[in-house]
């Protein structure tokens, strides 16, 4: 499925309004909101491409192990902790993308995809199960 594809129908699924629902709770315009999850989306697409690369891609960075602390620190367990550091991943692109490419200040780049991220992974495991 090429990137275009997968934003179209992220954007029109039930996940992709539930996101721009996340987005509406945090103050962002619903113009801005359905560009940021464009972008979000296509960065989620260009994880998945690399897949090849590994289950986390070529470079997870910090994001995994923040995320698979966190929810071990919450006491989540071993299992959900590391399911968590697999959406830390994706999260970390999907911030690096919206400040790189869409020229969204870090700060709000790191807010939209924490409210994003959950609603696309969930569309990405639904799509790919």
């Amino acid at each position: 499925m090429d990137a275009q594809q997968l934003v179209s129908e992220f954007l029109a699924s039930d996940h992709g309004a539930q996101a721009a629902q996340a987005l509406a709770a945090q103050g962002i315009a619903p113009a801005d909101a359905q560009q940021m999850l464009a972008q979000a989306a296509e960065a989620a697409h260009g994880h998945v491409e690399e897949q090849n690369a590994g289950l986390l891609g070529d470079h997870p960075g910090k994001s995994f192990f923040a995320a698979f602390a966190a929810g071990l620190v919450r006491g989540d367990g071993l299992v959900k902790s590391l399911g968590e550091g697999g959406e830390g991943v994706i999260g970390g692109r999907i911030a690096e993308s919206l400040a790189a490419r869409a020229g969204v200040d870090p700060s709000v780049a790191s807010t939209v995809a924490a409210a994003a991220t959950p609603f696309i992974v969930g569309f990405l495991k639904q799509k790919l199960a």
